[in-house]
């Protein structure tokens, strides 16, 4: 690859983790729902339907007493206790893919966002010629300075 052109580097880089990603997500499954319609806290269950009393009380209380810091918390609580059974229903699957495929997966990852932190945290992505360029600078002013003498 050019060394001197980082717009090049940069597209490379978002291709290569582009298609990583895109490689990796492809390989897993998503399956939500939830088994014998309860799921655990800690070491409880609670059923699927139990979820929304917090929601329901919160929101009566906030009905009785618009005021209430209190009713405001649980009804904030019975919304986050809702989000949180969803999320903690939902389960991954990897699909069989063999070692080289995984590699190469991962590899595609991480050479692309080594690409893109290169172009984007360097500043050019060309380590080397910012070096030639200090160089050249201090040349260009020891020479100035031997015609000062």
């Amino acid at each position: 690859m050019n060394e001197k052109n980082p717009l090049l580097t940069f597209f490379v880089g978002v291709a290569l983790l582009g298609a990583g990603l895109y490689w990796l997500f492809n390989s897993v499954t998503v399956e939500s729902g939830f088994h014998f319609g309860a799921f655990r806290i800690g070491s409880m269950d609670v059923s699927s339907g139990l979820v929304i009393v917090p929601l329901i009380i919160g929101v009566f209380w906030w009905v009785m007493k618009p005021d209430s810091f209190f009713a405001k918390v649980m009804t904030v609580l019975g919304v986050v206790i809702i989000v949180a059974s969803i999320i903690a229903s939902v389960h991954f699957y990897f699909q069989r893919r063999s070692l080289y495929e995984y590699s190469i997966m991962i590899l595609m990852i991480v050479a692309g966002a080594g690409l893109l932190a290169r172009v984007l945290l360097t500043g050019n992505g060309n380590d080397k010629n910012d070096k030639k360029d200090k160089r050249n600078k201090k040349d260009d002013n020891n020479d100035y300075n031997q015609y000062l003498k």
